[in-house]
């Protein structure tokens, strides 16, 4: 299971994404420079070199859309086992349960008064 923060993989998330839209940017620029160099050689070539391109591309953005819905997927996961968890000990020890949560509300209630 994944102990770290959920701010920590959010930073993980952003990092990924700012270097796939760096590589797509590299890729691009790669394509036209191609482009332009490969101008004068046969269209077939250009067309080649110009479609293996945006294959790579489309791969990046299909693992980039796979990344965020598999960090989805798991934080889902968490917060269910979570849930789960928190129900199965409301039901096997209640009045420590209902006992935490009235310490808790009295603490809130003597944080709010000041």
């Amino acid at each position: 299971m994944n102990t770290r923060a959920p701010k920590s993989n959010a930073e993980e998330i952003a990092a990924i994404e700012d270097l796939l839209g760096d590589l797509e940017k590299r890729l691009r620029r790669l394509s036209s420079v191609t482009k332009r160099e490969v101008s004068g050689a046969s269209g077939e070539v250009s067309d080649f070199v110009s479609d293996a391109l945006a294959g790579i591309m489309e791969r990046v953005r299909e693992s980039a859309e796979n990344i965020g819905e598999t960090m989805s997927d798991q934080a889902t996961r968490v917060g269910a086992n979570t849930v789960k968890k928190i129900t199965d000990e409301v039901e096997q020890r209640p009045l420590v349960m209902l006992s935490i949560a009235a310490g808790l509300g009295f603490l809130v209630g003597l944080a709010n008064r000041r």
